[in-house]
């Protein structure tokens, strides 16, 4: 009697141990994602309130548990980075261009994005910054506030 308690209670723990929320957050997010959107925000009130939203459906982002990200458009690869994860609710990539170039390339490239959502079927992560630049013709330095929204599926 006592072995089939023991076994019973192993065989519970083993399971309760499986489940995908007791996993390391660098387990959840390795793996092949695939795009939904990608929301950019630049705010230079009161000049400039922008929102671009862009489908991603066509794009996947394989998480590699070596460390390794690659992106891939349509069959094509457009992106090799780098990740990791900090802290359980950072999301560091290496190497990324968010296409904000607009700003003289003051937008660094190693970037840390806030892990908003985090499940099995569903990814999103956001970064966020202020940039002061100075305009030509513009009497004063503006502060340009970004976002960059990521939104993936499994």
């Amino acid at each position: 009697m006592k072995k089939i308690v023991l076994t019973l209670l192993v065989a519970t723990t083993m399971i309760g141990c499986a489940k995908w929320e007791n996993k390391s957050t660098e387990f959840k997010v390795t793996g092949l994602w695939t795009g939904v959107n990608q929301q950019i925000n630049i705010q230079a009130l009161p000049l400039l309130d922008s929102t671009i939203l862009e489908q991603t459906t066509d794009m996947t982002a394989n998480f590699m548990d070596n460390g390794g990200l690659i992106i891939d458009s349509a069959g094509t690869q457009i992106d090799s980075l780098g990740w990791a994860i900090m802290n359980d609710t950072i999301l560091s990539l290496e190497g990324i261009d968010i296409g904000l170039d607009i700003l003289g390339g003051a937008v660094p490239s190693n970037l840390n994005f806030v892990i908003k959502t985090l499940e099995q079927e569903s990814f999103i992560f956001r970064y966020d910054t202020t940039l002061t630049q100075t305009i030509p013709g513009v009497p004063f330095p503006l502060d340009f506030d970004l976002a960059q929204i990521q939104r993936w599926a499994k």
